[in-house]
Parts: structure tokens; C-alpha cells; sequence
């Protein structure tokens, strides 16, 4: 039983590898490929549940592939399968069946059927990942793929403006999310000395054993998966991205962000229900989050105008209330809360753009002015006050900008000085002078040495700073993200002594990646395309293939599991020492920024409206 988990994967996988060879033009190939693959993998649960129940339900555990390992490394994919993987998996399949049935008709005739089909597919691959996941890596591959396939779907209309910019402001939370867990993992390897398992997670807690000796661990770590649990779930205050992730089509919102995706952050918290089952603070924490989350969305949801905002925030609310279930210990209401709600969202979702249509026609005739009028009095006031907040969704996205992006943003443009002439006869100079010293550190004092790998992280971030506000030409934007990670790995390598193979895995995906954008960008250049960074280009209409290959450079940079780069970050991470705080939160902001910044690139050169007027073009309302 445990060998066959690994099934689960491959035929997903194998599914979507075939969808990409398909032509594009052959809609009924692509959806019957997409049905099929869906509609195996479900059979196939239904005969492993029925086998699974009769033996008692007992958790699977498979050691699957090793990536990589060495005396301090162990880098594998492993899978695991107990009851919330079951219900997840259960739901998972059963509404992607549908909704791709669904998809064939709604998405008929569009440019992008072929695109829709693929990132659904990719989609659910990466939900299997997550959801399957043995180990904390493995759910990091999942979640990779659920980030990228979301921007891609959620920039699904990419001639439009607001589709593209939503999806980079989804794809920022999300990414940050993703460096979060990174740190968690880090973190927990620090504490564990080892990659720890869910299947050993399990069974401390059923035996009984404290997780945790430590209590600055005790909340640490479980606060750090707590937050990539509520950026996830849309929990507050990161609440504003679900219904701007709505600006996809309907079908694609209702099993992203009406069922499925949305609900990740629930099963993070069962995951890792081990790690703080014991903590009543920390109990007390979520359940506060929840609670407040709860609240606030149900209030925005009562006033929003738009039927889709309103099903975000209902679904928002319904999550905060699952939040409270875990932290109270009530694991199997909250699977079955999980289980209605995302069947109900996925149904008002599919059906709204005809229910909307049904309620304006009958609006002609039978509308009736609202009679209530707000008293001039405390109540009436509050009431109105609440009212207006609830309007505005309580100014999240305001907050959000004010606190996180705007000091980022002011941080960077204070770097003017770092330019390509700079970059090219100062800062690549100082470079290889360093990467000299690593080879031969016997003659670094060791009083410099000391304060070199944070200097060298401040450089890097100085670096990548700069790219993420710069918006002329995307070649010095590009080339500081390269030079970025450079830096990075540098101020690794000073920070202990180990095998160099492991930063040279590392670059290898950083350097190759970097190469081949850089090309395709003096390429666009040579045919006098605009590759500023002012406004979307769109120039995926013209070069459709250096738009993927550009796309996944991009990827390969950002440590998208594509390239070694993705086993070198974790692995990097690994050789900063506990007590080192702020070399870790440099690294941390640096791997961020890398990952918004190369996205940001590709989107304002390949997608968005294209200014030749052969070109469709929507304008920037719609």
C-alpha cells in the first residue's frame, strides 16, 4: 500500500507532460487528456480508500526519491497518507472532475483554452504534492507549483491591465509565504538536527512525547508555519488578495480560491497540530486570528457589490471559523466544515455570472429603494461607521502597501547610485576579489572574516532592492538579480567551511537561467522592441516562444524546482547557524525580492495589452 502512493503523483504528471505536446488547436484532445487524468486519479482513490478502510485505516508512509544528501543533508520526496490527506484528496479530485467538465463550454473558442487546461492540470499536480507531502520539502515543491499556476490563472486575460496586476500583488504574498516556510524549515532543522518527517511528527503526539524542550522554539517555529498558514488562507491581515485573485475565469476561481487553494492553510494547521498541541498561548493565538478574520470578513462580505467579492469573503469568513475548530482541537468538524464549504463555493461560483444576470433583469422591474435610514444617534453612527470600513474592505490593501511594500520600495530608491556602469566596475571587481578569499581564507583575518558574510548579504540586498523599483530598461534590473544571487551565495560560503559543490549547485541554475534571460532581453532589443519596465508591454503576442523560454529563466531564478537551484536554497539556508538572526533575515529579504522582482520583469515585458494595433487590446477598465 505504501509503494502505490507515489501513483498518485504520476499520473497527474504524466497527464499534464501529455497536454503540453497537444495541439493547441485540438480542444477536444486537451480537455479529454485533462478528464481522463482527473477521472483515473479519482478512481484510483476510490479503490485505495475502499482497501484503506478495510485494513483500518492505517497511515502510509513512502521514502520516495532522494535529490540530495550528504554527511548534514538529507533532501528527498517523501509521501504520507492519513485521514486529512484522504478528505483533501477526496474533495480535491471529485471538484476538479467537475470543474474541468465544466471548463470545456466556458472556456470554448478562448486564445488561451490549451493554457487553461495545462495550469489546471499543473495545478492539481501541485495540490497532490502538498497534500501527499511526507516532509516539509516535499510541501514546498507543492506549494511552488500552487504559486505559479495561480498567476498564471489568475493573468489568464493577460491583454487586460488589472488580471496582470492582481496577479503580481497574489504572487507577492504568496512568496513571501514560500521564503517563510523556508525559514521553518531551517528552523526545524536547527532544532531537529534532521529533516523530520509528518509519519515521526505523528507519532510523538500519539505517544504522547513533547515536541518541543525549548520554549523559545515552541513558539517559533509553530508561529512561522502559522503565518504562511494565513497568507495562504487569506487569514487577516493578508485577507485584500482573494478577491483580487478573482480577475481569472470563473471556473478557475471556483477551484482555486472557492475550494481548494483557500483551504491550504487549514491543512498546514492539521499538519503540523503535533508541533503546538500542547501550547495553549499559541492555541489561543489562532484561535483569536480566526475568530477576528471571521468577523471582519463576514462584515465586508455583507456590502460588496461585486458577487464574486462577496464569495471570497464569505469563503474568508467560513476559513477563520475553521481556524478556531483546529486550535480547539476539533479536527474532524473541521474536515467536513472544509468539505461543505468548498463544495458550496465551488457551486455559487460556477453559477453566479447567471444568477447575477437573473437578479439585474429582475431589478428592472421589481426594485425596491431601501427604506432604513441610519438614526443620528451612537448605534446609528457605529453602525454607519462599521458600514463604510466594511465598504472600503478596511482599507487591507491600504495597509498593506503603507507597511510592507512602501518602505521597500523608499529602501531601494535610496541605492540610485547602484547602476550598470557601477555594477560592472566596482561591485563584479570586489566580487571575484571575494570568491578568491574563499578559496584561500587562510589570509582573511579572522576579525573581518566574522562581519564578511553579513557584509556581502548587505550588498546583495542593496542589490536586489535596486531591481525591484528600477523601471527603465529590464537589463540592469536582470543583471542586479543575478548579481544578487551571486552575493548571496558568496556570503555563504564565508559563513562556514564546507563543500563547495553545494554553492556551485546553487549557481548552477542561478547562472544558466540568468545567461539565458539576459539574451532573450538583447534580443528584444536588437528588434527595437520597448523593454522598459514603466508600463506591461505585452510582447508575449509577438515572440510566444521567447515569452516561455524567458519565463522559465525566470523560474530558474527564482528557485522554482526546475533547477538545482530549488535543493541549493534549502541546502544554503542550512549553513547559517541559529544565533546568526540577522544574516538569516538578510538572506530571507534577498530571497524574496529575487522571486518578485523576475516576476515583475516578465510580466511588464510579455503580458498586458500590446501597443500595435493589430493586436486586441482591452482597455484598462475592463
Amino acid at each position: 500500500m505504501n509503494d502505490f502512493l507515489q501513483y498518485f503523483i504520476l499520473v497527474p504528471l504524466i497527464g499534464y507532460l501529455l497536454n503540453v505536446l497537444m495541439p493547441a488547436k485540438n480542444e477536444s484532445l486537451i480537455f479529454s487528456t485533462a478528464v481522463v487524468t482527473v477521472g483515473l486519479n479519482t478512481l484510483m482513490l476510490a479503490v485505495f480508500l475502499v482497501e484503506w478502510i478495510s485494513m483500518g485505516s492505517p497511515d502510509a508512509h513512502m521514502n520516495g526519491l532522494v535529490l540530495y544528501e550528504n554527511s548534514a543533508t538529507h533532501f528527498s520526496i517523501d509521501f504520507f497518507f492519513d485521514l486529512y490527506t484522504a478528505v483533501y484528496f477526496a474533495v480535491t479530485s471529485v471538484l476538479a472532475f467537475l470543474v474541468l467538465i465544466f471548463s470545456r463550454y466556458y472556456i470554448h473558442r478562448e486564445k488561451g483554452f490549451k493554457r487553461f487546461f495545462n495550469n489546471i492540470l499543473f495545478f492539481y499536480l501541485g495540490i497532490l504534492f502538498m497534500l501527499f507531502a511526507g516532509n516539509f520539502e516535499t510541501m514546498f515543491i507543492g506549494l511552488e507549483i500552487i504559486g505559479m499556476t495561480s498567476f498564471f490563472l489568475i493573468a489568464f486575460y493577460r491583454d487586460r491591465y488589472l488580471p496582470v496586476k492582481n496577479a503580481l500583488k497574489v504572487v507577492s504574498l504568496y512568496r513571501i509565504a514560500d521564503v517563510i516556510l523556508l525559514l521553518a524549515i531551517w528552523t526545524s532543522h536547527h532544532y531537529f538536527e534532521k529533516n523530520i518527517s509528518f509519519a515521526e511528527l505523528k507519532h510523538m503526539s500519539e505517544m504522547h512525547i513533547p515536541i518541543f524542550n525549548n520554549s523559545a522554539y515552541a513558539m517559533i517555529i509553530p508561529m512561522l508555519f502559522l503565518v504562511v498558514a494565513m497568507v495562504k488562507s487569506a487569514q487577516l491581515p493578508f485577507s485584500s488578495w482573494l478577491p483580487r485573485a478573482m480577475e481569472g475565469p470563473t471556473t478557475s476561481s471556483a477551484i482555486f480560491y472557492g475550494s481548494i487553494s483557500v483551504h491550504i492553510g487549514v491543512f498546514i494547521l492539521l499538519r503540523t497540530w503535533p508541533m503546538w498541541e500542547y501550547n495553549t498561548l499559541f492555541k489561543v493565538l489562532v484561535l483569536t486570528i480566526g475568530l477576528s478574520t471571521g468577523i471582519v470578513a463576514a462584515l465586508i462580505a455583507r456590502v460588496q457589490s461585486s458577487v464574486k467579492t462577496q464569495i471570497a469573503y464569505s469563503s474568508i469568513a467560513q476559513i477563520g471559523i475553521m481556524f478556531v475548530e483546529v486550535a480547539l482541537g476539533w479536527h474532524a468538524l473541521a474536515l467536513f466544515h472544509f468539505a461543505s464549504n468548498a463544495f458550496l463555493r465551488t457551486y455559487q461560483l460556477l453559477v453566479s455570472p447567471s444568477v447575477l444576470s437573473y437578479l439585474i433583469h429582475d431589478q428592472f422591474f421589481h426594485f425596491i429603494p431601501p427604506q432604513h435610514v441610519v438614526k443620528n444617534n451612537f448605534w446609528g453612527r457605529l453602525q454607519n461607521s462599521v458600514y463604510i470600513l466594511s465598504i472600503k474592505e478596511w482599507n487591507l490593501d491600504t495597509m498593506m502597501y503603507r507597511f510592507l511594500w512602501k518602505p521597500l520600495k523608499a529602501l531601494g530608491n535610496s541605492f540610485g547610485f547602484i547602476s550598470t556602469r557601477s555594477v560592472i566596475f566596482f561591485f563584479l571587481p570586489f566580487y571575484v576579489v571575494g570568491l578568491y578569499l574563499v578559496y584561500h581564507q587562510e589570509v582573511v583575518p579572522s576579525v573581518v572574516k566574522a562581519y564578511l558574510p553579513t557584509a556581502l548579504a548587505v550588498i546583495g540586498l542593496m542589490m536586489i532592492l535596486r531591481s525591484f523599483v528600477k523601471r527603465n530598461e529590464a537589463t540592469n534590473p536582470w543583471l542586479l538579480v543575478v548579481t544578487n544571487q551571486m552575493f548571496t551565495a558568496l556570503a555563504i560560503a564565508f559563513n562556514e567551511q564546507f563543500d563547495f559543490a553545494q554553492i556551485h549547485l546553487y549557481l548552477s541554475g542561478i547562472m544558466i537561467s540568468g545567461v539565458v534571460g539576459y539574451l532573450i532581453i538583447v534580443r528584444l532589443k536588437k528588434k527595437n522592441e520597448p523593454i522598459t519596465l514603466d508600463r506591461f508591454q505585452g510582447l508575449s503576442y509577438e515572440y510566444p516562444r521567447l515569452s516561455i523560454i524567458f519565463l522559465i529563466a525566470c523560474l530558474g531564478l527564482a528557485g522554482f524546482p526546475i533547477t538545482p537551484t530549488f535543493i541549493g536554497e534549502d541546502v544554503i539556508l542550512g549553513h547559517i547557524h541559529q544565533n546568526q538572526f540577522g544574516l538569516t533575515i538578510l538572506i530571507a529579504l534577498s530571497l524574496i525580492l529575487d522571486g518578485l522582482a523576475v516576476f515583475r520583469i516578465y510580466a511588464r515585458l510579455f503580458l498586458g495589452p500590446h501597443e500595435k494595433g493589430y493586436h486586441e487590446v482591452a482597455y484598462r477598465s475592463s
